[in-house]
């Protein structure tokens, strides 16, 4: 026969459980019986005691402060989206209009420098300058062209082929090799961005380049962050590129 249980026999936790049970059902026993909630009072660590009721407004406010800044911080992420957005697009048809890839690299450089506060932009194309007419006409663009059998392509082979951004810091000489002998120490961290390859495949152009965005701020660029501007940005400027790579012609 199983022993039965009174109610003065039930365990404080037990009872405490089964109050907390009866409040959460009914969530308006306080309305009908004002004259218990007037009895309470709960323990504060600050101020001695409040009143459930002042317990409960500084719950809810503390809530609702949390809430705030949590619609404040994704107000601020759609802004920044938004802006992007505009950039990018500015970016994209100041591409298309380019004429030559001089004004390609005039145009990144222009943007990424401007509206999206690089601290130094470059571009490196490994050409077949033999077979592929190239505007080696300029100073600026003698900078850009590397050929293709050139033995510094092997130290970024494998990345020019793994076809993903690369963020983070690098060394000394890999920053003045990209950036020219006098970046050096300003830079702090670089995206570089790989371009042509499986983006422009055609045998009419065969060549593998990198975009390379510096910045003087050791944080602006690092490994785990996202890339997938980068390489939308990627995408575009090797379809736009090329477009101005033409044969040489034979004769």
């Amino acid at each position: 026969m199983s022993q039965q249980h009174s109610p003065e026999n039930k365990q404080p936790m037990s009872q405490a459980e089964d109050i907390a049970a009866f409040l959460r059902k009914h969530p308006n026993f306080f309305d009908q019986y004002p004259d218990v909630l007037a009895d309470i009072n709960l323990s504060h660590r600050f101020q001695g005691t409040v009143s459930l009721v002042e317990r409960q407004v500084k719950t809810l406010r503390d809530q609702n402060q949390k809430l705030k800044r949590q619609l404040d911080e994704l107000v601020g992420i759609a802004r920044d989206n938004d802006s992007l957005n505009e950039r990018i697009h500015r970016l994209t048809l100041a591409l298309l209009d380019a004429a030559s890839i001089n004004d390609i690299y005039v145009a990144l450089d222009d943007i990424l420098r401007g509206d999206m506060n690089a601290d130094a932009v470059a571009v490196k194309l490994f050409i077949d300058a033999d077979h592929i007419e190239v505007e080696a006409d300029n100073e600026l663009m003698q900078t850009v062209f590397v050929h293709m059998d050139d033995p510094s392509i092997e130290e970024y082979k494998h990345f020019l082929t793994h076809e993903k951004p690369l963020c983070g810091q690098m060394k000394p000489e890999q920053i003045r090799y990209i950036f020219g002998k006098d970046a050096g120490a300003d830079i702090e961290s670089t995206a570089l961005i790989p371009i042509g390859g499986n983006s422009c495949t055609s045998e009419s152009c065969p060549f593998l380049g990198m975009i390379a965005i510096g910045s003087e701020d050791p944080q602006r660029f690092h490994p785990s962050m996202g890339t997938m501007f980068l390489t939308n940005l990627g995408d575009i400027v090797s379809r736009v590129i090329k477009a101005h790579l033409k044969p040489k012609s034979q004769g």
